[in-house]
């Protein structure tokens, strides 16, 4: 499948993995999690008999699938196959007493069935065919996000695909002996950078092939709201952001232009006063850490459905006062909004103004969280009406070189306050890692001395980030 994406990334994989970039923890996180949609969707094919041999023994699989077949298993999870040196492992297949052939059930822990999955499955079809079991029907079981916690019955939805199997068939011969015919030669195949580098996840290779394409740091790929224009740009070798070919600038790549052009920091004052007579003191700063499993675990949860465990409020009385700090994070395994719903309420009482950057996050998770406890939804709902964002007004007003095209507030406060202000070297340093720090501190198995240690690291992250906020409108109302 790596060289469904991209025949390079297959050649280099197999000729120079060392060039590969290290699997990451979050990227470990995200695996291990479709290793337990996986295991889910088993027990809605209940009896099967496991093929438990490791990924790597393949012999040992291909032995025990054989073994399997031949006592008439009826359903199998992790079946093993192989044709031509194509090998592959069906999730789960089921054997049809009506018609003697087998079905082939493909889990993806997705919402939706995706492109990349039919290729996956087709050459997965195509392997278990000519190694000689009939198949009758090809279907990807996926996630279901109308399914809603605790009940799980309907948690998957089973999607036939055997129509789009009969159309792509004829191409995958072909594909397999370019992929074959590719790992042959002596050259890396040369194929330029592109969407693929990112789709459907980012290419382990994506660095190397970067640095080989001379991207600079700062692209015409880093442009905002620039979709996939950047790559018609990118192929026609307009790469730097100031190529005098493009003459179809909007007013804020415009800007970022200008700015890189000049060095001189973008600021309309009189914009941002305007902006900001508009937020009422005292001011409230929020930020929530929340958690969102595949497989939901917390009432009225739905796949990868955001629940908040954690959340930083400072208040900030009047523009002479200092901010006052007030924290939440559930440390147990059992849903976490029963109790902070109402520290939320309390932390942010009053009539102020609630800043929250990239405000929509904070107010979609408390509309959730009212329908889940209607008790709470109009205290909730009236939070939202009094949330600002920054956002928009740094967006619109202020442009920085260092923000490298990001707006995001890890790019903007270090920018504009000062490279201290960084969130480098933190034992927790993004949402991701504050996700996994959550995982393990309400995981039982985890020692006191390490739960103890990443509370603490989890509550420096959630406070950092609403302080950043202080700072950074601390900084917009002096000017």
């Amino acid at each position: 499948m790596k060289g469904y994406r991209c025949l390079k990334n297959i050649y280099l994989n197999i000729h120079f993995p060392e060039l590969e970039a290290k699997v990451t923890p979050e990227q470990q996180a995200l695996f291990d999690q479709g290793n337990r949609v996986g295991e889910e969707a088993r027990k809605y094919f209940p009896g099967g008999v496991l093929v438990d041999n490791k990924a790597w023994d393949f012999f040992g699989s291909l032995k025990r699938t054989r073994e399997l077949l031949a006592a008439k298993t009826r359903i199998i999870y992790e079946a093993a196959f192989e044709y031509q040196g194509c090998y592959a492992r069906a999730d789960i297949i089921k054997y049809s007493a009506d018609t003697q052939r087998w079905k082939i059930f493909e889990v993806k822990s997705s919402t939706k069935v995706k492109e990349e999955h039919l290729d996956d499955v087709g050459l997965q079809a195509w392997i278990i065919a000519h190694s000689g079991l009939p198949i009758e029907e090809i279907s990807i079981v996926h996630l279901n996000p109308a399914c809603r916690f605790p009940d799980l019955q309907n948690l998957f939805t089973i999607e036939d695909v055997t129509s789009q199997m009969r159309e792509k068939y004829p191409g995958i011969l072909p594909k397999v002996n370019q992929l074959f015919s590719t790992l042959k030669t002596d050259q890396v195949p040369q194929v330029k950078i592109g969407p693929h580098c990112w789709v459907p996840s980012e290419c382990g290779f994506r660095e190397h092939c970067w640095n080989e394409a001379k991207v600079p740091e700062f692209s015409v790929l880093d442009m905002p709201k620039l979709n996939d224009k950047k790559w018609e740009y990118f192929n026609q070798g307009i790469i730097q952001i100031d190529d005098p070919r493009v003459t179809e600038w909007n007013e804020l790549q415009s800007r970022i232009v200008s700015v890189h052009k000049t060095g001189e920091r973008f600021l309309d004052k009189e914009a941002i006063q305007h902006s900001l007579a508009l937020w009422k003191f005292p001011l409230i700063f929020l930020d929530f850490e929340t958690i969102n499993p595949a497989i939901p675990r917390y009432e009225g949860a739905g796949p990868y459905m955001h629940v908040p465990f954690q959340f930083s409020v400072h208040q900030w009385e009047n523009i002479d006062s200092e901010p006052l700090h007030f924290e939440f994070l559930h440390v147990e395994s059992t849903d976490p909004r029963p109790t902070l719903i109402p520290a939320l309420l309390k932390a942010c009482e009053g009539d102020g103004s609630i800043v929250a950057y990239f405000g929509k996050f904070e107010t979609d998770r408390m509309v959730e969280m009212g329908k889940v406890f209607p008790q709470y939804q109009k205290a909730l709902e009236s939070l939202c009406q009094r949330i600002v964002d920054p956002l928009p007004l740094i967006r619109e007003h202020i442009y920085d070189k260092n923000f490298m095209g990001s707006f995001g507030l890890k790019a903007v406060v270090p920018a504009l306050l000062g490279v201290e202000q960084s969130y480098e070297g933190m034992v927790v340093a993004n949402g991701e890692q504050a996700q996994r720090a959550y995982e393990e501190i309400i995981n039982p198995l985890t020692s006191l001395a390490r739960k103890e240690e990443l509370i603490q690291a989890s509550l420096q992250y959630c406070k950092k980030d609403t302080q950043v906020m202080v700072d950074l409108v601390k900084w917009l109302f002096d000017l």
